[in-house]
């Protein structure tokens, strides 16, 4: 990607001010996280159970735990409801699995992405009604579902809401509401993910009977985690953390399938390989077709029946890269096209043949792309479907609440959301987030700023700098990986490489060592790529063949004989 500025980061450390114990990088690379102290470096390069919060601080805690102990003593049959994305389903096998290890009766569900949407659906309903369910419980989902709740409270089915999406003004008649995001939390870490906040019902339940909480379940928890860009702060940091762990050391056939065949080593698995190479085909059997397949994936416990599940994941995933790629062509073409004198302050793109489950994707790459709040729609009939994608100027649940009326329904985060609307309240939809986006966005929206972290030379690159960028994981919101810089690097080799020619291949050198260079979907811009260059890049390891070597991610390019820190 092209972006129109490099920031580099102030670098305090260098002045004296704060000791680390650190070399200068290491803690340069700490200080822009906010780590000042040595203990604070301590706790943040190897997190411990301390960081866990007591999850009886959480609202609605013991409601809910008292409620399911019950359930657990009558034999109850127990429903398991949540979203259809890697948040939801991993928060879904968690509690299912969690209460099968105490003896529950448990049924999972997880709704069709286009038959029923987000949110508790009828069809849910009715199939807990028929598996005589007393006691649902919602995961990733439920703090806006007032209509769902009482209809299963007509149906005989008393409901548990776990959810960490903000609610509104009035509440559902449930039994018990956990949900960190609530108006009266008290809960000291705001940051848990549909996933984190279904743990902690089953840590607390764990906790009453004198139990440990299965070790499995953390790798869970990571995964959900992770793909809901959950910030990696505190307890977060510890789940993730732990999490990756339990995966290099414990066999688990669903994620050990989809690890075999997205070609990673078990044993060296990353949280960048779980963001780019695992959560995408969890996520696609959800876009392409029911997430159903996804949740057997990981509630199974055979590794053929899990292996041929991945199997068929790894070929919907394929797919979904072709439609995802030709719609996010055609979205380009169209910004383009409706804008030739300038990008608006809000982007909106559509298409009625886009499948709803690649909307997201879309928004996704041209947000990053232009740095725009970014809509995308499709659908046939009366009822359009949208997701939207934002920036951190940009609060878009925020924008997405004043305009409520002319939703059927809507719900997110200030960085991702989603929505059904009537064909017939688009327009005065599009013009009053258009207007917001104007105002509250005004000359913000310039264009994308790539922040650096340091200048170094790519042999800082070595083993025992790999090694703190390693302890600095799990990446993540407020832990992104790390960007460097480097100035005068000579190309001697690139070519565009990948079935469309959309990555560059590159072999550069600098002050005698060669390193091998990869820049993802910056095919297009081959013919810049030579010469001598400033390149910003991530560094991280090359595996291939048994061999390991350097390798340098580049995140943007540019003419070197441009001055350093911006451009």
């Amino acid at each position: 990607m092209k972006y129109s500025e490099w920031r580099l980061l102030p670098s305090e450390t260098t002045n004296g001010n704060i000791d680390l114990g650190l070399p200068t990088v290491e803690s340069a690379l700490l200080f822009h996280r906010g780590i000042t102290t040595k203990k604070d470096a301590e706790s943040f390069l190897n997190p411990s159970s301390s960081s866990l919060n007591d999850p009886y601080l959480l609202p609605g805690m013991t409601a809910c735990v008292r409620r399911l102990q019950l359930a657990l003593k009558n034999n109850e049959y127990i429903g398991i409801f949540g979203d259809f994305d890697t948040d939801g389903i991993t928060g879904t096998v968690v509690l299912s699995k969690g209460l099968r290890d105490l003896g529950g009766i448990v049924f999972p569900y997880v709704p069709h992405r286009v038959q029923e949407g987000h949110g508790i659906s009828s069809e849910s309903i009715e199939f807990f009604k028929d598996k005589n369910v007393t006691l649902l419980v919602t995961v990733d989902c439920g703090v806006t579902s007032f209509e769902e709740i009482s209809s299963a409270g007509d149906a005989g089915i008393q409901t548990i809401v776990t959810d960490h999406h903000s609610p509104s003004e009035r509440l559902p008649n449930a039994v018990a509401i956990v949900n960190p995001a609530l108006h009266d939390s008290n809960y000291p870490f705001d940051g848990l993910t549909g996933v984190g906040t279904a743990f902690k019902v089953i840590e607390a339940l764990f906790q009453t009977y004198e139990k440990s909480v299965p070790e499995y379940l953390y790798a869970l928890v990571a995964l959900g985690t992770i793909s809901d860009v959950g910030r990696m702060r505190d307890e977060n940091r510890y789940l993730a953390r732990k999490g990756i762990s339990v995966m290099k050391s414990l066999q688990m056939p669903g994620i050990d399938s989809l690890i075999r065949k997205a070609g990673f080593s078990k044993n060296r698995i990353s949280s960048e390989n779980l963001s780019f190479g695992i959560i995408p085909r969890i996520n696609v059997a959800g876009r392409l077709e029911h997430a159903d397949l996804s949740l057997r994936l990981l509630m199974s416990t055979d590794s053929e029946e899990s292996a041929d599940i991945a199997n068929k994941l790894e070929y919907l995933n394929k797919k979904r890269q072709v439609i995802t790629e030709k719609a996010v062509s055609e979205a380009r073409n169209q910004l383009i096209r409706n804008n030739p004198e300038k990008i608006p302050s809000m982007i909106f793109s559509g298409n009625k043949t886009w499948p709803a489950g690649i909307l997201g994707l879309v928004a996704g790459r041209l947000s990053e792309e232009y740095h725009r709040p970014v809509i995308a729609v499709s659908g046939v009939g009366e009822y359009l479907r949208a997701s939207a994608r934002s920036i951190p100027e940009f609060n878009m649940i925020e924008a997405l609440r004043t305009c409520e009326s002319v939703f059927e329904k809507y719900g997110g985060h200030p960085m991702a959301a989603g929505f059904t609307i009537h064909k017939d309240n688009l327009r005065e939809f599009r013009q009053q987030m258009s207007s917001i986006a104007d105002e509250l966005l005004g000359q913000l929206c310039v264009g994308s700023v790539l922040e650096i972290e340091y200048e170094i030379t790519p042999g800082w690159l070595n083993s025992e700098s790999l090694k703190f960028l390693s302890d600095l994981e799990p990446y993540g919101d407020g832990n992104a990986t790390p960007v460097f810089m480097t100035t005068g690097v000579n190309v001697l080799d690139t070519r565009a490489v990948g079935k469309e020619r959309d990555h560059l291949k590159l072999t550069v050198e600098h002050k005698g060592n060669l390193f091998d260079a990869i820049a993802f979907r910056q095919g297009n811009r081959l013919k810049e790529a030579r010469g001598d260059l400033d390149i910003a890049y991530t560094g991280g390891v090359n595996y291939w063949k048994g061999r390991e070597s350097v390798q340098l991610t580049v995140q943007d390019f540019r003419k070197s004989n441009q001055a350093s820190g911006s451009s």
